[in-house]
């Protein structure tokens, strides 16, 4: 290989790695900020777990349960889903963690149903694609950078149509340090989750998923614990 085409193979390979390094990103922000409209035929309302402390929801999952709570307040016909199992050490599951906070919040306790399984959104989503039943017109309450993968995961789970609404009092907002992790975070994320799509990728997808929750967890210690029971899950 001579000089040219050696620097031509880089340049290649370098204009490649900052186009991925932009378009997932970008996919993720214009989605968080698309104009959402929420059907009124919806059936069913989806509220991914996230971190809770002692049975106490913290910060990010408040407003989750919060913006869930406003859209069954405005439609009470919606059956709504809380999602999310517990760690080592936990003594409450996300999923009931979520429906406790929400029958306080005046949101019907006929209509909440609890699943707690799983301990990403991969895995909840996919027990409640399981275990509920044809869902129906269903509504994803989550971050904003969190939708467009929660919309991409739960379509390839079984879910026919979804609609993903975003938790507008979330404490995750440009340009903190914490909206710069979730954005890389869902990033990587989102590589996987279109990985999987392709035909025969599964392996890889699972094999990729694996090394990035390794870093994250060297990056992010306090996500440790999550990531090496996910890995365990999967092992």
């Amino acid at each position: 290989m001579n000089r040219v085409t050696t620097v031509r193979t880089v340049a290649a390979t370098a204009t490649a790695v900052a186009v991925v390094s932009v378009i997932w990103p970008l996919r993720i922000i214009l989605h968080a900020h698309r104009p959402t409209t929420v059907h009124r035929d919806a059936r069913t309302l989806i509220i991914p777990g996230t971190a809770q402390y002692d049975g106490r929801p913290g910060a990010q999952f408040a407003a989750r349960l919060d913006r869930a709570a406003g859209l069954w307040h405005a439609n009470p016909s919606l059956r709504v889903i809380t999602v999310g199992g517990r760690l080592p050490g936990d003594r409450y599951t996300e999923a009931g963690v979520g429906a406790e906070y929400l029958r306080n919040a005046g949101v019907d306790a006929a209509a909440i149903t609890e699943f707690p399984v799983g301990n990403d959104t991969r895995g909840s989503l996919a027990a409640v694609a399981d275990g509920h039943g044809e869902p129906g017109e269903t509504i994803i309450v989550t971050d904003p950078n969190h939708c467009l993968r929660a919309a991409s995961i739960a379509r390839e789970v079984g879910f026919r149509s979804v609609t993903t609404v975003p938790a507008s009092g979330t404490p995750t907002r440009f340009p903190g340090r914490h909206w710069v992790w979730t954005l890389l975070h869902e990033s990587a994320g989102l590589v996987v989750a279109d990985l999987r799509r392709v035909p025969g990728s599964a392996g890889l997808a699972d094999m990729l998923e694996g090394t990035l929750r390794t870093v994250a967890g060297r990056l992010r210690p306090s996500r440790s614990t999550r990531y090496r029971h996910l890995g365990h899950d999967r092992a």
